[in-house]
Order: structure tokens, then sequence, then C-alpha cells
């Protein structure tokens, strides 16, 4: 009877979703879920391709993605191509229900362009020139591999534009951030830094370049930054900005050549922790992508990834690569990032579903015959024979199959709070640190993100360009720089009802990556009517005796509770502020940390430091109160739950525990059943066992377990 019950619940809930069908414009291919896997037959000669169809139809699998680094088999001599092969794959992989997401094969020429045309490849600092045998060796200036790239890429497009079983693209691979030092490069830096700011006059006014008799004359005196020189913050911080230019720059020759041919949507594949500009890079490409390597110990922090990826608000995003049991590879052929504990990687793919994601595809189906990847696991051994945890994942293709329709019609909710996350302020960071060893990535997970998760407040994770208009409350931690169009959107948000919270280290650098020379926070400072008395570092040295952190206690004025801070110390002039912390001991005793203010409608609490998760999530609780943003649940840490909207109702949350050992969830809008199971849980307490999934669907009658 039990079976037969939720059998017949899912028949309902199949036909409350008949009448809403996902919007087009938010998914890709098809309208369901895809599960897949990186797939490269020419590493086995084109040979055993029907065998591994066979074998990928029992893991349900309905996606694969192929073809970026297979250049010289397309275009095997200069001027001739051969895509005759890949067509026959795509043909025999559609004929079995499998789509394809073909990637352009710019991140490794053919030796033949190497041979003739050495100039594309990369210039390192010290003058020597890069070769062939590896990936993304060249130059994204160089005029040759500009030149070869469109046309091997307006040629694929015309070729595949719109062939069967191709549902997308991909730009390249993992675009990076090596420096080229040639002699192309040397004249787009030039160019691009006239663009940027008209006259030299006007560079040396804003970089104060008569320090160190660092005054130019000529834009064409400005080097390009060595390791070996201990160059000006500005020019370092604008060379990175530069080099991300060139990756966008050199991206719109692949975007522009598909367009000819070809309305598939595009995207590339990016990496969690890159400092490049992203916000550029995918701004116009058409969905979100993410590659994704972890082990089970990192799962929380990876979770932000999907929440990012999200709040593009490109629709739903794509887990391009992730392993399926273990990384390897690397010079010393070494493994890593390893899925241990049963059922771990299980719901680290569930978490990306649950988030938000259309498709995951595990890198890769059958390991390496030979190369700098061998030891990298996947799903089939280079003898053909399954992964040792191949169970678990036929059983999550099994399970996406079977829930497909059910997450593709019910989408993630609108959250009303959100938390920024710069890849410019990621770039200054790792350039002037100011508080040491400070890593954006890490820190903002670990201090910002990972709290507010664990108070079970549903956020959006946002870049600077995104629409603000329909969150409650807004988190600004580690941004530096907040530009001047990005200001004057959060005063109008902010006087119009909203809640910033912003700081600790946000709003002290300007554009150009100087100081403010009228008030700390410039024109942040304005409109806020936050003013700066002093800024002092703090965790910056360590004692010789204990080892320990020298930090500054701080007292909060709200509950006396003790906290001890953190990146740095702002004493906030206390006129015209609600003071909520201030400092205890140390140079700033009794002065103000932590502060709030009434602007307009709104609220603005500034952090002048971090002082703690739990003085930090109490902020954040109350605010998101105040905004009348309520948790998801409560209880143990490390649990993702996202509501889900059946008819744009919230009746339905995915659960994915993160924990390898049982933790207690509370729900306090029961009563629940988990489709997936059929267990009914009446009271508000749910026991997680180590990395469960759950699908609740909110219950009108039954009885408890």
């Amino acid at each position: 009877m039990k079976n037969l019950f939720v059998a017949f619940l899912l028949i309902c809930i199949g036909f409350s979703l008949h009448a809403q069908k996902a919007n087009p414009s938010d998914y890709i291919g098809d309208s369901k879920l895809y599960y897949g896997v990186s797939y490269y037959p020419e590493a086995y000669f084109l040979e055993g391709v029907e065998e591994d169809i066979r074998q990928m139809k029992k893991f349900h699998i309905n996606v694969v993605r192929m073809a970026e680094f297979s250049w010289a088999l397309m275009e095997p001599r200069e001027g001739e191509y051969d895509f005759q092969w890949l067509h026959d794959i795509v043909e025999k992989l559609h004929n079995n229900g499998i789509d394809v997401i073909l990637g352009t094969p710019t991140a490794t020429p053919p030796v033949w362009m190497a041979e003739k045309y050495p100039e594309i490849f990369i210039v390192d600092e010290d003058g020597t020139r890069r070769g062939h045998g590896a990936r993304r060796n060249c130059s994204y200036t160089n005029p040759a591999y500009r030149e070869f790239s469109q046309k091997i890429v307006l040629r694929m497009a015309k070729e595949f534009g719109d062939k069967s079983g191709v549902i997308g693209w991909q730009t390249d691979n993992e675009f990076n951030l090596i420096h080229d030092y040639s002699k192309f490069t040397k004249v787009r830096w030039h160019d691009w830094l006239k663009e940027k700011y008209n006259n030299i006059d006007n560079l040396n006014r804003l970089w104060h370049t008569n320090l160190w008799s660092q005054r130019y004359q000529k834009f064409e005196q400005i080097p390009m930054p060595r390791s070996n020189i201990w160059h000006h913050t500005s020019l370092r911080v604008d060379w990175e900005r530069f080099s991300s230019d060139m990756i966008v720059d050199y991206q719109k020759i692949h975007i522009e050549a598909i367009r000819t041919h070809s309305s598939l949507p595009i995207t590339h594949d990016g990496m969690p922790g890159q400092s490049k500009d992203y916000p550029k890079l995918f701004k116009n490409l058409d969905y979100m992508a993410v590659n994704a390597y972890h082990s089970f110990q990192a799962y929380p922090r990876v979770q932000t990834n999907y929440d990012r990826v999200r709040g593009y608000g490109k629709g739903m995003h794509w887990l391009f690569e992730t392993a399926p049991n273990n990384s390897g590879g690397g010079p010393k052929g070494q493994t890593w990032f390893i899925h241990q504990p049963e059922g771990a990687m299980r719901a680290a793919l569930w978490m990306s579903y649950a988030l938000g994601g259309q498709g995951a595809m595990f890198w890769l189906w059958k390991q390496q015959p030979a190369g700098q990847e061998m030891p990298h696991g996947a799903f089939m051994s280079a003898w053909g024979k399954p992964a040792a945890n191949s169970e678990d994942l036929k059983q999550l293709g099994e399970e996406l199959s079977k829930y497909s329709d059910l997450l593709m019609n019910a989408p993630v909710e609108k959250p009303r709070m959100a938390i920024f996350y710069s890849h410019i302020s990621d770039m200054g960071l790792h350039i002037e640190e100011w508080s040491n060893g400070i890593d954006y990535y890490s820190d903002w997970t670990e201090k910002f993100y990972t709290p507010v998760s664990d108070l079970f407040l549903h956020r959006d994770v946002i870049h600077e360009n995104v629409d603000i208009d329909n969150y409650g409350l807004l988190i600004a931690p580690l941004m530096p720089v907040v530009t001047r169009e990005l200001s004057d959107r959060l005063e109008k948000w902010v006087k119009a009802g909203g809640t910033l919270v912003f700081g600790p280290m946000t709003g002290y650098r300007n554009e150009y990556w100087a100081a403010h020379t009228d008030k700390a926070l410039g024109g942040l400072g304005d409109w806020t009517g936050i003013n700066i008395n002093s800024r002092i570092p703090v965790d910056t040295y360590n004692s010789d005796f204990d080892k320990t952190p020298m930090v500054i206690p701080l007292v909060s004025l709200s509950d006396n509770e003790n906290g001890k801070c953190h990146f740095w110390s702002e004493a906030v002039s206390p006129e015209n502020v609600n003071v909520l912390a201030k400092y205890k001991n140390g140079m700033h005793d009794g002065q103000a940390a932590i502060v709030e203010r009434k602007v307009g409608k709104g609220t603005i609490v500034f952090m002048g430091t971090y002082p703690g998760n739990k003085i930090y999530s109490e902020i954040i609780a109350k605010y998101a109160k105040q905004q009348k943003i309520k948790p998801m649940g409560q209880g143990d840490g490390n649990i993702v739950v996202v509501p889900r909207g059946l008819d744009n109702k919230d009746n339905m949350k995915i659960v994915v525990s993160l924990n390898n050992e049982k933790s207690i969830l509370g729900l306090e809008d029961g009563p629940y059943e988990d489709i997936m199971t059929g267990r009914k849980f009446i009271n508000d307490s749910i026991r997680l066992k180590p990395y469960d999934v759950m699908l609740l669907k909110k219950m009108n009658i039954g009885s408890g377990d």
C-alpha cells in the first residue's frame, strides 16, 4: 500500500505540473534534467563507440560534452578539414537518446600550427616562448592564433549549427590568466591603458606617480609588470584587469563565429576560485556553467558556486566538470579530490541540481590510456571495467531520470536576500592583502557565506552588475572597490527600504585601486553617513610566545556577547549612528566597531571588523527578520535546504546533508513526505543520515514515522 500511495502522489504531482511548463528560456536542450560525461573517443582512435554508448545507457547518461581538444583531427593540415568522424559519433549518440554539447577546440592547436606559426604561443616574463604539447599555451592577442581560431570555429558552427542531437556550445576550455609578454600583448596593453585613461597626465594624476619618480611621459613607457620588480599597485591591478579583458575579447571571436551559423546556446566552463572578470566573460553567453572539483570535506564551500551561477539570472545552470570518484594528473601524476564516504558523491551532485542545476557532467567517461591525466578517475577504467562506485553512479542516473519532470517544473524560489561576490576584489586582494594571508574565495565563503547558509536563510550570490531591486537584504563584505554606478544603485535601493550590511574591507579603494583622500570610504561614505576615524590591521602578526594571532577583543552592545576582530579594525565615528558593537582594549578601546544607521526608508549596517561567526550570524538573523525573511529551518550546519515552487507555491524542499555523520533538521511548516522514500514527517525534527538526500513535499494529511 505504501508504494501505491507514493505512486499515486507522484501521479497527482504530475497532473499539477502539467499546466505549468518550464520556461524554454530557462533551460537548454529538452525540458529535462541531464546527466552525462565528458567523452573523448579520439583517445581510443574512435574505436568502441557503440560499446561506450551501450554502457552509457546503463547509467542513464543522456548527454556528453566533447570535441574541445580535437583540433588536430578536425584540421589535420592547414586549411584541410575533416568533420565526418564527429558527425558519425554525434549521430550514433543521438540515435540512442544522448545529446551533445560541443566545445570549440582552441585550447590545443595541432602541431603543424606550432611548427609553422610558433609565434602563437605565450611568451613568459623571462622571454621564453612556450611550445606545443600542453593546453592553454597560446596567446589570446596573437593575430595568427586568433585567425585560426576564428576559422575552425566558423567551420565547426557551419557543420553542426543545426545538427540533430547537438544542444549547445562551450567556448574553449577553462580560460586562464597566464600572463603573456609578447610584442602583440604589449601593443594591446598600451592601447587598453590609452582607452581607459585618455591621456598620460590623467593616469599620472590618478596613480600619484610622482611617488618614487614613477611619472610617465607616454603610455608606451608603462611596463608589463614582472614578478621580480615591486611594481605600482594600480599598475598591477590594471594588468590583471587587462589580461582578463583579453580573454573576453578572444572569446568574442568564438561567440561571433558560432552565431554566424548557429542559434544554439553558448557557455564557457568557468572555474570557481579564479579572479578573472566573470561578469564580463559571461555577459554575452546564454547560460552558466562551472567546473567544480572537490573532496567531500569541501562540499560546504562548493555550495557557494551553485548559488553564484544561479545569481547571474541566466536560467538553470550546468556543472560541466567534476570527478566521479577522484581527480588526478599534474606534473607528478598525483590523485586528489576523492569522494570517499559512501553516498558522498551522490550528495555532491544532488546539491547542484537542488540549487537550480539542469545538467551535470563528470570528467570523464573512460580513463585516459596515456598522457598527462591517466590517474584521473572515470566511469570506466582504461581496460573497460566499471569504476568501484559504479552502482552509486547508476543510482544517481536513475533518480535524476525519475524526478526530472518534477524538478524541471519546480524552479528554485526567488530569494529575498543576496551576498555580493566580487571577482574584481579577488584580483586586487591577491596584490594588496593588507590583512596578511587573506584568501578571498576561502575567507568570503567561511566567514560570510557559510554562517548565512547555516542560518537556513535562502539567498542568492550576485555580482556587482546584477539587478538588486527585488532583494530586501544585501550583504557586501570584502569589496575594496565599490564603483560609482553600484554605489548609486545601492543608495536608491536603501532609501526605498532595503537593508545593506557592508564591510569589513568594503569601499576603501577607488576604481583605480588608490586610496580615497577626502574620506575613508569616498563617495560611499557620503550617502551612507559612515565616517571612519582610523584603521589598523589585526590578525597580522603572531606572538613570539604562544604563536596565537593578536586580536582586539570586541563587545557587542546588543547582548554583551564577546567576540574577536578579524581582518582589520576601523574605528567608526559615533555621530548619527546606533552603535551595535565596540572595541575593548588596544588602540581602538571603547570606539565603535559595528554601527547601524537609517537612510531614507532603509537601513545601513557597517562592520568595521569581522566579529566572529557567532556575532555575525546574530546580526544577519536580526536584519533578515526585520525584512520578514524567514529561515527555512533550524538545526545542524552544512545542510542544504532549497525551496522549490510547484505551481508557483513553496510546497517542496530539497534537502541535502553535506555531513559525514548523522544530523538533525527542524522544519516548522510540515508535515512533509519524502517523495523518494515515502517517509512522512509530522513533527518538526528530521533525522538525516550522512550525505542524505530528500525531496520533501508538503502534506495535507497522513501520519508520521
